[in-house]
């Protein structure tokens, strides 16, 4: 069967298309029981795009299921991997809008979303490994990329995520490439972390330097030293911040929180648990300070639960609202 081109994808937000799949997974696992019923039920009546959202997943559900025979690897990521592979798969179809079976026959649909990137991790699991011309890359939650290196170059593709790398010196002196939808990254023997963000790309420098080419562009726009980093896509013109070396302290499994916005500090720690963990509005702009382990997010919420004026409410294990005290 021939590729197609890929749908557009779904208007709705990201995180209630990925609610939509947890709840799918959820209400399979609960059976007859009424409280996930009626808990789903109330979400379902939250927001038009909540009904929209599951009306979908259940259509990509159904098609998934009826082109498994004809594209082994959709069949045996839905079919034959462990729940969090089969989660990721519906998520990814869901948020790329995948409204025909025909798309996932597409190289493209497959790449663009991950499905079948090189290297991946699930959502909680962080990877480092040595590539073969020496560079060590860790890579962050829930992440997805390519390796190909040839007699020209080194080359990764980065469709997700976030990933940290310390290149190799190679003998046959190929140029080191990080490709992103955002633009190009060439480092000059270096150590740098690259991030997909939901509008551009991000990269931070802590040794070396990086030259960043924007997508479309012939030329490199900026190079950015040790200390220094960018958000970068076509059409971003933005001066280089300083780096902040906490920022990759998830290569240990930790969370460096100095000052950080309640906010953003919960949706770093959301990177790496399942579902929605967000915070009542009035609260968005608390601070927050310390050091937390990224393996046991569960513990993290009983941290702040202890440690600040706040009640936290699961609507499921999946959807989470922190609300200050009552």
């Amino acid at each position: 069967m021939s590729a197609a081109t890929p749908q557009p994808p779904a208007d709705f937000d990201p995180k209630i298309a990925c609610r939509a799949v947890e709840w799918l997974f959820e209400l399979q696992e609960a059976g007859d029981a009424e409280a996930p019923r009626r808990a789903f039920e109330s979400w379902l009546a939250e927001h038009p795009d909540h009904r929209r959202a599951w009306e979908h997943i259940q259509r990509v559900n159904a098609r998934l299921h009826s082109v498994a025979d004809n594209a082994p690897p959709v069949r045996k990521a839905l079919l034959g991997g462990p729940r969090h592979r089969r989660r990721e798969l519906l998520i990814a179809l869901l948020t790329a809008g995948a409204t025909s079976g025909l798309w996932l026959h597409s190289g493209h649909g497959r790449r663009s979303t991950g499905l079948l990137a090189d290297l991946r991790t699930g959502v909680g699991e962080r990877r480092t490994l040595e590539l073969a011309d020496g560079s060590e890359l860790a890579i962050n939650s829930d992440s997805a990329l390519d390796v190909h290196f040839d007699d020209q170059a080194r080359q990764l593709t980065l469709h997700r995520g976030e990933i940290l790398i310390r290149t190799g010196q190679d003998p046959a002196r190929r140029p080191f490439i990080v490709l992103t939808r955002y633009g190009a990254l060439r480092p000059l023997g270096t150590r740098f972390a690259v991030r997909i963000l939901p509008d551009a790309g991000h990269l931070a420098v802590f040794e070396g330097a990086v030259a960043v080419q924007h997508g479309g562009d012939t030329a490199p726009r900026v190079t950015l030293q040790a200390g220094e980093q960018l958000r970068f896509a076509p059409g971003l013109d933005e001066a280089p911040q300083a780096a902040d070396e906490n920022a990759v302290a998830w290569r240990e499994d930790i969370l460096v929180a100095a000052n950080m916005r309640f906010a953003d500090f919960l949706a770093e720690v959301g990177r790496h648990r399942h579902g929605r963990l967000a915070c009542a509005p009035e609260i968005a702009d608390w601070r927050v300070s310390g050091t937390y382990r990224l393996d046991d997010t569960d513990r993290i919420l009983d941290v702040l639960r202890a440690s600040l004026p706040v009640r936290i409410h699961y609507l499921t294990r999946y959807w989470v609202t922190v609300h200050p005290a009552a």
